[in-house]
């Protein structure tokens, strides 16, 4: 064995290999400015043509989507203008099938197949509060002891009186709901 593999000579020219080191962001075809990375919270499988065609109706973006299966159940969803990610982030949570989608925005350098995906914004309602307690600063501490306050409803402090507040906050899906 050891004789056959010494009668095996690599040529010079076969040693070689690529080399982009003075080439800018002519390689990248992909804003990751724009791109969503998502997974839904289940282990069944995901229909993706139902799925893109579904979020595609919900979230109807002015400029188009394209939506790339990564492994599965997990997706990069790819915008083509700022209002269009911006609203679709804001306007979370989302569901396919009754399941969450739970999404990151990625950042330049992030992997979309090995991102970390595990928070989730949502509205919580706060009910029973007393006009005392009905406060910004209060709405705030609140959402921080629930998990990360994000905003608040411009409407909570309008008017003479409401049953109850609203308030969105990010949840990490590793530590149980409070």
């Amino acid at each position: 064995m050891e004789e056959a593999f010494a009668k095996i000579q690599i040529e010079e020219e076969e040693q070689g290999g690529l080399c982009y080191a003075d080439i800018t962001d002519e390689l990248s075809e992909i804003d990751t400015r724009l791109c969503l990375v998502a997974r839904f919270l289940t282990d069944s499988h995901i229909d993706f043509q139902a799925m893109q065609h579904k979020m595609a109706s919900l979230w109807r973006p002015g400029r188009g989507l394209y939506v790339k299966p990564l492994d599965n159940n997990r997706f990069l969803f790819q915008f083509y203008h700022e209002l269009d990610i911006r609203r679709v982030v804001e306007g979370s949570p989302w569901t396919f099938g009754r399941f969450h989608l739970v999404m990151a925005r990625l950042k330049e350098g992030d992997n979309p197949r090995t991102l970390v995906i595990n928070e989730i914004d949502l509205w919580v309602q706060l009910h029973g509060m007393s006009a005392g307690f009905m406060s910004q600063r209060v709405t705030t501490d609140i959402g921080n002891y629930i998990g990360s306050y994000v905003e608040g409803d411009p409407n909570n402090f309008v008017g003479v009186w409401k049953e109850f507040l609203c308030i969105r906050v990010t949840l990490s899906l590793d530590i149980p709901i409070k």
